[in-house]
């Protein structure tokens, strides 16, 4: 069962990237990202209902409140990332910062890791290096991807801002606790997407005068399938630690980057050098070596 559900996590996380990022090469990372904090907000919201569980006490929603307002911050440029940049560099570029900058918090709060531990945060660091070198003949996803993807310094530091909003939102969420389930993340989700919905408002009002677009009906599709998974794989992760099942979870779940970047391959259709692969398995051995230790 405990492997199982990271298993099921690592691919969920994984695909809802890849369709993420093709959702965000159409309609934009804001669009993109509102789309899915909103559909995420539904989902939570028809399951609580079904179920009949509360929200929680005041400070509870306070805390999910500010998670929210971190968590749209990181979402937003991580799928700026992926909409712009390669999704394949993106992902295990992030999940390296999220490991790292975890690890370094844990040291500043006087945790003495074990050797594992230190061994996988040493690894991670040349292999972010490795994984960001820029390939000599990239694959774009299309021409308008061409015009407009990010240089590897682009890449880094939008990874390295997403992965810093998103140890933050998991240092809100350790401090909500998991005994409420997913309750939490409905004001978590709809903070997000009311942000996504007054930007987009804001940018509308500013935009010339002309007729609204509707959004492709595959686009759409992505968007709601990236966020049917995204929530699945948190809801998981709460009912994991729920269950304390971390210990094998945690492991499983940092292979997510490799799901992520095969999906890319096979689908978004990235170039992947062999340096680059070689510094994916050595960030994907990383993490588990973290989440070992």
């Amino acid at each position: 069962m405990d492997v199982l559900l990271g298993l099921t996590v690592a691919v969920s996380l994984g695909i809802s990237d890849v369709i993420g990022g093709a959702a965000g090469r159409r309609l934009g990372p804001l669009r993109t990202t509102t789309g899915i904090h909103l559909m995420g907000a539904v989902l939570i919201g028809i399951y609580l209902l079904a179920t009949m569980q509360p929200l929680g006490g005041a400070r509870e929603l306070l805390l999910s409140a500010a998670g929210g307002l971190i968590l749209a911050f990181s979402a937003l440029c991580f799928y700026a990332g992926l909409s712009w940049g390669r999704v394949s560099v993106m992902s295990p570029v992030s999940f390296a910062a999220i490991a790292t900058l975890t690890f370094a918090v844990g040291l500043l709060r006087g945790e003495r890791p074990s050797g594992l531990a230190v061994a996988g945060a040493i690894l991670i660091i040349p292999a972010v290096v490795l994984v960001s070198r820029p390939v000599r003949t990239p694959k774009p996803f299309d021409r308008s991807d061409a015009e407009r993807r990010l240089g590897l310094a682009g890449e880094v530091a939008l990874s390295m801002c997403a992965g810093g909003g998103f140890v933050v939102f998991q240092i809100l969420l350790l401090e909500i606790g998991v005994d409420d389930g997913p309750a939490p993340l409905l004001v978590v989700r709809g903070v997000g997407g009311l942000l996504g919905l007054l930007a987009l408002a804001a940018l509308r009002r500013r935009a010339p005068a002309g007729p609204v677009r509707a959004p492709q009906r595959r686009a759409v599709l992505a968007v709601v399938s990236a966020g049917t998974l995204l929530i699945l794989s948190h809801s998981l992760l709460i009912e994991a630690l729920n269950r304390g099942f971390l210990s094998v979870v945690g492991p499983i779940t940092s292979l997510t980057p490799a799901f992520t970047v095969l999906g890319a391959r096979l689908f978004l259709r990235e170039h992947v050098s062999r340096l680059q692969t070689a510094g994916m398995v050595v960030i994907i051995g990383g993490l588990v070596l973290l989440a070992l230790g």
